[in-house]
């Protein structure tokens, strides 16, 4: 992990930033909120009909490289936590798709030592071979919690209320390293049938071929659940989508 990103730097609160074009400033979602009386049509104006992707994740360097690789194809808003997506949720800002993380700090870092601390099970899960992975998990487990899995129950939910689909792409290098079949997200299984698999997530210092061709298969990855989505659309909407009638903000809009 690059320094800048070492201690409780690592761990900075992103209540939700818009991201548009290279190029463009970022924008916090509250902002936007705050300064246009109609956000969310202001919303849909500076998508220009680009599907928006949540990307949530704890850890700044992730959310940083997740742009950086990702904001030319797609419109993104990050969040690092639970409770700024419920938060988004809530205000019913669009959405097309999540992507986010699994492990989250059970109690948010306040100082470098124990953002530190948390940052340790990097080395271990390196220093472990994998017979002694369970183990690592075991002594870990009170320090890091699975809201990944309630972010996907709380994103499904959402979306049957409207009798929607938002697809939730799982994002992590750990959960298939540590987790036994005790701790794996099972119900409802409705929203089990809902989350698909991104495992191509790297250090967020790599760069080069290896960053190139990891963001190329996860923008793959990410395109085929927007038309799982589209697909899964009731046929007035899929209509509207095809005629470019502007319901929504790119929901019926994808091609």
């Amino acid at each position: 992990m690059p320094s800048e990103y070492n201690g409780l730097a690592a761990f900075g609160e992103d209540e939700g930033t818009l991201w548009m074009e290279p190029g463009s400033q970022p924008l916090p979602l509250g902002e936007l909120q705050k300064t246009n009386k109609s956000w969310l049509k202001a919303l849909k104006k500076r998508l220009r009909k680009r599907p928006l992707i949540w990307f949530v994740d704890d850890e700044c360097a992730n959310r940083n490289w997740f742009v950086e690789n990702h904001r030319l194809h797609f419109a993104l808003l990050t969040l690092s936590s639970r409770q700024h997506v419920a938060a988004a949720l809530q205000a019913g800002t669009f959405c097309d798709a999540v992507v986010t993380d699994i492990f989250f700090p059970a109690k948010l870092p306040t100082n470098n030592e124990q953002a530190g601390r948390l940052l340790r099970i990097y080395d271990e899960i390196l220093a472990s071979p994998v017979s002694d992975l369970p183990r690592v998990w075991a002594s870990w487990r009170n320090e890091w919690s699975l809201d990944g899995f309630d972010i996907a129950r709380d994103v499904f939910d959402y979306a049957a209320r409207r009798k929607e689909c938002i697809p939730v792409l799982l994002f992590s290098r750990k959960a298939t390293l540590l987790l036994g079949t005790g701790d794996w997200f099972m119900n409802p299984s409705s929203a089990v049938e809902n989350t698909h698999w991104m495992l191509e997530k790297l250090d967020p210092s790599e760069t080069g071929e290896s960053a190139r061709r990891a963001a190329s298969i996860q923008r793959d990855r990410i395109n085929a659940v927007l038309r799982y989505r589209q697909q899964s659309a009731q046929w007035w909407k899929k209509l509207l989508g095809r005629l470019s009638i502007g319901w929504g903000p790119v929901r019926y809009s994808l091609r």
